[in-house]
């Protein structure tokens, strides 16, 4: 259940539903497993694996909930090789070539042939609702995922919820290392990924560097740019800042794991409120940091950078 990753919505004129009517509303998309003849299908289900528990659960203004995807799993090589078969017999019995238009036709018959015989693949997308914040936090940066939740979310919830951005975050994390002026509730651990630009294709990724080292600041004068950025805040998290405002590889220090061994847990459930609360309080004070700090009027970018004076998420 912990966030390995993270991405931050905003959630603007969502009615506020109680807990038992916001579990009627994600019944309405509850997860049903896909017909035979069904390619991917997604729905709620329960946070908690446990058999009748409710299909979201809150603790202390934070509602956790889970879309399950399924997918069938049909390897192209099996459709290529039914493929080729039955161009075959096409050109040996009608003695002609078969054409691109008919090949095609030809394949989607052949992939709703075989569905049925698929196996499915099972993968659930966790996220929480911060009802003090007004955020929505998945726990994925993956397009195809975010896509496949953000479309479910919608269609119980309303389209009210907007993803941040800012054009401007590759800009601050450069100014961060040419300048050295961030935030104290944050350190800058070494590695980074940089990327030119005039050349994107030009990527250098750069770990257990000194970042601040002559070697990094003439790749910066070069023209290269941050696009991801390893940090700690409060020396409670690890993470890694991309471009885009997501973060990956997140990892919780020995001082949140000191604070989940003291809270003992008899129960599957005491165990989940646990590290769902310790969680959700240590994301809510990071995000806040982050959304300060790129906020902040008063970072001086260098002559070919953009000054840092859009408000973010505005």
């Amino acid at each position: 259940m912990w966030f390995k990753q993270a991405q931050l919505f905003q959630l603007k004129n969502i009615k506020h539903y109680s807990l038992t009517e916001l579990c009627e509303k994600l019944s309405e998309l509850e997860f049903r497993e896909c017909s035979p003849s069904i390619p991917f299908g997604a729905g709620w289900v329960s946070p908690i694996n446990e058999e009748g528990a409710p299909l979201a659960q809150s603790v202390n203004g934070y509602i956790m909930i889970c879309l399950r995807i399924e997918e069938k799993i049909l390897p192209s090589v099996v459709i290529r090789h039914e493929l080729d078969k039955k161009i075959k017999e096409i050109e040996n019995a009608d003695n002609r070539r078969v054409g691109q238009k008919e090949k095609y036709s030809l394949k989607d018959e052949i992939t709703i042939n075989l569905l049925p015989r698929a196996f499915s693949k099972f993968t659930e997308v966790y996220a929480y609702i911060d009802t003090k914040n007004h955020w929505l936090i998945l726990d994925t940066i993956n397009k195809k995922k975010t896509l496949f939740f953000t479309s479910a979310f919608r269609k119980v919830l309303g389209d009210n919820i907007y993803p941040f951005s800012n054009k401007l975050i590759s800009d601050m994390m450069t100014v961060w290392l040419t300048h050295e002026n961030y935030s104290s509730s944050f350190s800058i651990e070494k590695s980074c990924v940089l990327q030119g630009t005039n050349h994107e294709s030009r990527i250098i990724r750069c770990k257990e560097q000194n970042l601040f080292a002559n070697s990094i600041q003439l790749l910066i004068k070069d023209g290269c740019k941050i696009k991801q950025l390893a940090l700690v805040w409060q020396d409670r998290i690890n993470f890694v800042l991309l471009d885009d405002f997501t973060i990956q590889s997140i990892k919780f220090t020995d001082e949140i794991k000191a604070q989940i061994k003291d809270m003992e847990a008899g129960t599957k459930q005491q165990q989940f409120i646990a590290d769902f609360l310790l969680m959700t309080e240590s994301f809510a004070g990071l995000f806040k940091d982050l959304l300060h700090l790129t906020n902040d009027p008063s970072i001086e970018a260098n002559d070919h950078l953009v000054p840092m004076m859009q408000k973010f998420g505005s």
